[in-house]
């Protein structure tokens, strides 16, 4: 059926070198369109989600990935699975301003640093996962307000932020998204077709977004 439709169209093997030789063209595209959309935000939205290579039952066998992947702990589920996490910072409009990805075991406050390098604002929304005095103080001496729920036996007994959970919902939503397009399903079995997947996914995403909003815009 798709032979009839695009006879010219290359066979497997040719389409999927040539879509890797287009990974940074996507890249490119992808950011110039975030940016433009986000200049100038204060508040940015930080979490993670999982990216499982395979079923539970294979998390100590499998090997694919086997330099970046490992297996670690899905919350949200409540059980380990092998693969990798994908660190992403949000805005508060749904654009996922960056990303990184770590090995599934990475504990997000170990990474935030990263994910902050390339663009920061001058508030963060975080999770319990990103509790930690030191943390903070590191952040805080790089212009950064790391804003974070707390715990029964802390000092602060309330978040100082306006309508934190709602704002941190955001982030929920986008990645709720994501998966729908398919970003928590990999079946590549090299890195550069592990990300090629996750940046088409991430621009496909970042181009529907900016279309409803313009939508919006006009009503």
């Amino acid at each position: 059926m798709a032979q009839s439709l695009f006879p010219n169209f290359l066979e497997y093997s040719r389409f999927v070198r040539r879509c890797n030789a287009l990974l940074p063209s996507i890249q490119v595209i992808r950011q110039a369109l975030v940016f433009k959309e986000v200049e100038g935000i204060s508040v940015s939205i930080i979490d993670s989600f999982p990216i499982p290579l395979c079923q539970p039952i294979r998390n100590f066998r499998s090997k694919v990935l086997g330099d970046y992947a490992n297996v670690g702990y899905n919350a949200t589920k409540g059980q380990y699975f092998y693969g990798c996490k994908c660190h992403a910072l949000v805005s508060e409009s749904g654009y996922v301003i960056d990303y990184t990805i770590t090995p599934a075991s990475m504990a997000d406050s170990s990474i935030i640093e990263e994910v902050l390098s390339q663009f920061r604002t001058p508030t963060v929304l975080g999770d319990m996962g990103y509790l930690g005095q030191s943390l903070h103080d590191r952040l805080e001496l790089k212009g950064i307000d790391l804003i974070t729920p707390v715990r029964k036996n802390m000092k602060q007994k309330k978040i100082l932020f306006p309508n934190f959970s709602k704002r941190r919902k955001v982030i929920e939503r986008v990645f709720s998204f994501l998966t729908n397009l398919g970003a928590e399903r990999c079946k590549s079995r090299s890195p550069q077709g592990f990300q090629l997947k996750l940046e088409m996914i991430l621009l496909a995403y970042s181009l529907l977004l900016n279309q409803l909003n313009h939508w919006n815009q006009r009503l």
